[in-house]
């Protein structure tokens, strides 16, 4: 275990795990962000642009905490994190749920658009 240099706490193994994480989690949040940002120039007037950005600000939600987990970790602030689970717990599924819903939405009208280009 190593101290913490800015409140004397012991940051372990699993902190240091939970760090990792986190930085690894909001490297992807950063590149799926870009992603959605070709998404919506793929579709400039759909109906699911309300959608993809909801995804997005639900992604930049995510990031945040996964930044406020890090400060968290370091500070040994265990409340925050209780809460947080139970904050990723409830928008992870709902952020799961928004994107089956647009994907199953996306996947109907490319095919519906394939089946008309082919008549």
């Amino acid at each position: 275990m190593v101290t913490d240099i800015f409140n004397g706490s012991t940051i372990d193994i699993f902190g240091y795990l939970n760090i990792i994480c986190a930085i690894i989690g909001i490297c992807l949040f950063i590149y799926c962000n870009l992603i959605v940002f070709k998404i919506l120039d793929l579709f400039p007037k759909a109906k699911m642009r309300k959608d993809w950005k909801i995804i997005n600000i639900l992604i930049i939600f995510f990031l945040i905490g996964y930044l406020v987990n890090i400060i968290s970790v370091i500070l040994g602030l265990t409340e925050i994190l209780i809460v947080m689970q139970a904050f990723v717990y409830a928008f992870g599924a709902f952020f799961v749920l928004l994107v089956v819903r647009l994907s199953y939405r996306t996947y109907k009208i490319l095919l519906e658009a394939a089946e008309t280009k082919e008549e």
